[in-house]
């Protein structure tokens, strides 16, 4: 059976398969080998995914969503259209669309797939990444390191190598870097880390800040910020095309133009912009970003124990190191040229499909890849230190080190701090690796891990062992043990704010699959409702008459998602047409 793999983007995204034993791209439904990962609903109540959606958004912004990925495992709504859906539902919009593409291409059902996520993703947001993926109809029990899955892709063309790779991955919106030991068919990572908040979508933000300004200097008018809500939204939406637009075109050319006639009002004058920005221009825009990218680059190094003359290859992954300041700015750093073989958007779908021929047994583990993959970041909980005679609380004490290979487990002992106490609350945090204590954003369960019944003793003489273990998906799993009574506690972990629960689960899968359906209801039949709509002027007031009648009864059985009536209506009404044409 195959397993699909699938890198699900914060702007784009690709699905790939194995054939033959050699990992290929799946084209989508329009033929695309990559899918913008945009979700909007056209007036009649259909979704569309993809360059459709992209395509609608500058002219209806909020019957579009654009970068959810960053809202994974946030609990944060969307709103669409006046209805909410959650990044989970959202997202598994994109999931189906892939499945329906790759179903379409291989002529057969896929059940499985492997989907890829930033290295530096939460373990509340790979939870949400695979909700996403049951939400779509699809089993995930594995999911991958966005940078790890481009080794993968480099590393089964080089089985025989022995290299210090470098996986810069800036993409739409996360960045990742990994170090990646190669060596014997085994691909080792040793470092990574990363920012779930910056990558190319924040480029195009300081070029629609760079174009607001210029326009307010020039013709005193705040884009951004003036007139109604709705004008600011479809401007907005029209200075980020553009700015994207822009972008593309400063990757291969020195110069680009801003062009957005009748953007808005003066006077009562319509004002459109034409405004030139230079390469030189956009690179000193781009600079702190990329600045900051390049710091985790050094720790990545650092932490890996090596020195950038240790580093072999560089592998630029996400469509973002497209940017030519990018690419300059690394090889500036590394003193080495990147790898050229390398398909920056297509080398992480192409990677997660490598993986799944792994899992499937389709690549045998005698001739295939050993895949050691890192706990980017630490994990503990918050304890009490005494300090000159006080006590201090909310340090944070590290059981899973930073870099640690996973899978990995470990424990620690933890002693109780009052005479007779019976409780002990665990605080589950993620470190940062800078302060000594916990910081509230970094928590990783919405409540305390709860551990009672510890028998009534002197302050210190109880214990609690502590044990984290720390799967192949990157997800955490905590066990405490009470040292004197042998009694146990565990959890998975699965009461993290913004981590759907079972029945939340349960009632999207209920809506996606109904809304899902009623797209799909729609599309087949708004040939015969365009049809209908645009000769309905032109027919005599009988004729009109029986044809708005079966329009309006075909409009409401898609309401109803009545797919029987819809067939009913349908069929009645190109009778009618054709009676009529």
């Amino acid at each position: 059976m195959t397993i699909i793999g699938i890198d699900l983007g914060t702007t784009n995204s690709a699905v790939a398969y194995l054939k033959n034993g050699v990992a290929e791209i799946i084209a989508n439904k329009d033929g695309h080998r990559t899918t913008p990962s945009i979700f909007s609903i056209n007036p009649h109540g259909e979704i569309q995914i993809g360059r459709v959606a992209k395509n609608a958004y500058p002219g209806s912004p909020n019957e579009t969503v654009l970068e959810v990925k960053r809202l994974m495992g946030s609990g944060e709504k969307v709103v669409v259209s006046g209805r909410e859906f959650t990044p989970e539902e959202i997202s598994s919009y994109y999931l189906k669309y892939l499945k329906e593409s790759a179903e379409s291409a291989l002529g057969y059902s896929v059940a499985e797939a492997i989907i890829t996520v930033p290295a530096y993703f939460s373990d509340a947001q790979r939870k949400a990444t695979q909700i996403a993926g049951r939400l779509a109809g699809l089993k995930v029990e594995r999911v991958i390191n966005e940078p790890t899955a481009a080794a993968i892709a480099f590393g089964i063309n080089n089985m025989n190598s022995e290299a210090n790779i470098l996986v810069y991955d800036l993409g739409g919106g996360t960045f990742d870097v990994s170090i990646v030991d190669l060596f014997n068919g085994i691909v080792q990572v040793k470092a990574s880390t990363g920012d779930n908040k910056l990558g190319g979508m924040d480029f195009d933000n300081v070029l629609v800040e760079w174009l607001n300004e210029c326009v307010k200097q020039k013709e005193g008018i705040d884009l951004l910020h003036s007139g109604s809500q709705m004008e600011r939204d479809q401007r907005y939406a029209r200075i980020k095309t553009e700015a994207e637009n822009v972008k593309i075109t400063l990757s291969s050319n020195t110069t680009a133009q801003f062009s957005l006639p009748f953007i808005t009002m003066k006077n009562g004058m319509p004002v459109s912009v034409s405004e030139s920005i230079t390469r030189e221009e956009f690179n000193s825009l781009i600079q702190p970003l990329v600045d900051k990218s390049l710091k985790h680059v050094r720790r990545a190094l650092e932490e890996a124990n090596l020195q950038m003359s240790d580093i072999s290859d560089v592998l630029l992954v996400g469509g973002s190191t497209r940017v030519p300041y990018v690419q300059q700015k690394i090889e500036q750093l590394l003193g080495k040229p990147a790898r050229t073989d390398i398909n920056p958007d297509e080398a992480v779908a192409l990677g997660a499909a490598i993986q799944g021929g792994i899992k499937s047994g389709e690549i045998s583990n005698d001739d295939g890849l050993m895949v050691v993959d890192v706990c980017p970041y630490s994990l503990g909980i918050d304890t009490m230190r005494e300090i000159g005679g006080q006590r201090i609380y909310d340090f944070f004490s590290e059981i899973i080190p930073a870099n640690s290979p996973i899978p990995y487990s470990n424990t620690e002992r933890y002693y109780t701090i009052r005479e007779n106490q019976t409780q002990m609350d665990l605080g589950i945090y993620q470190g940062d690796g800078v302060s000594e204590h916990v910081k509230p954003e970094l928590r990783v369960t919405k409540d305390d891990m709860v551990v009672k019944g510890i028998p009534a003793s002197p302050e210190g003489e109880e214990a609690v062992d502590v044990t984290f273990s720390y799967d192949i998906n990157g997800m955490l799993h905590v066990e405490a043990t009470i040292v004197s009574t042998g009694r146990k506690f565990s959890s998975s972990v699965n009461t993290q704010t913004g981590v759907m629960s079972e029945q939340e689960i349960a009632e999207a899968t209920r809506r996606v699959e109904q809304n899902w359906e009623a797209s799909n209801l729609y599309a087949e039949v708004k040939g015969v409702l365009t049809r209908a709509e645009r000769i309905l002027p032109d027919l005599l007031p009988e004729q009109q008459a029986r044809v708005a009648s079966l329009v309006n009864g075909l409009k409401q059985a898609l309401a109803d998602n009545n797919a029987q009536q819809v067939k009913q209506y349908e069929a009645q009404l190109s009778d009618l047409l054709i009676q009529l044409v």
